[in-house]
């Protein structure tokens, strides 16, 4: 015969969740983003950041366990705003894939822009691959249009360097939060 649990049930079991909770949300992040740096080439606005103090230790170890190891680095543009919510302009994924070859002994680092391949490096060694990884190399991001010009823009970006699953069923992430560039404006006499 099935019972129901009682209230101090119930009450011990919202206590235990109510503790996870406060300690996976006090937890301190593993990896922070502590600048973001643009800047414009003609048409072209360059972006550059990376992970400090590094990449973390769980995707170290899925690096070093032979695993392809991806990092994604959301990055958005928005028209800034004192009194509102900044305006999104456009938003772009740079992810950065690291793969052991165990016949050669090295790693291969794919990066695409949007899923586009960019380029394949072969590195010799695990800190070269992990050093590519936790960073954004001055890419050039976003082309300018001239719906921008004249508007002070700024560059926020994180970093997901890790998912998970929670629960069996609840998907996960381990995330940076989001850094932000300075404000600059797009000037007509920089679109040249």
């Amino acid at each position: 015969m099935l019972t129901r649990p009682g209230p101090t049930a119930l009450l011990l079991l919202g206590a235990l969740l109510a503790l996870a909770g406060t300690a996976s949300a006090q937890a301190p992040p593993a990896a922070e983003v502590p600048g973001v740096s643009s800047w414009l080439t003609g048409r072209e606005l360059h972006v550059e950041a990376k992970l400090s103090p590094g990449l973390p230790e769980a995707a170290r170890q899925r690096l070093a366990s032979g695993l392809p190891t991806t990092v994604g680095w959301t990055i958005r543009l928005f028209v800034f705003r004192n009194l509102w919510w900044d305006a999104l302009k456009d938003e772009r994924l740079y992810a950065v894939t690291a793969t052991y070859r165990p016949d050669t002994s090295d790693y291969v680092v794919e990066r695409r822009l949007d899923a586009r391949l960019l380029d394949t490096q072969v590195v010799p060694a695990r800190d070269e691959a992990a050093a590519a990884l936790s960073r954004v190399p001055g890419l050039p991001v976003f082309t300018m249009g001239d719906h921008l010009l004249g508007k002070k823009l700024v560059v926020r970006l994180r970093c997901r360097y890790g998912s998970g699953v929670a629960l069996g069923v609840v998907p996960t992430s381990d995330e940076t939060d989001w850094a932000r560039s300075g404000i600059f404006e797009w000037t007509a006499a920089s679109a040249r």
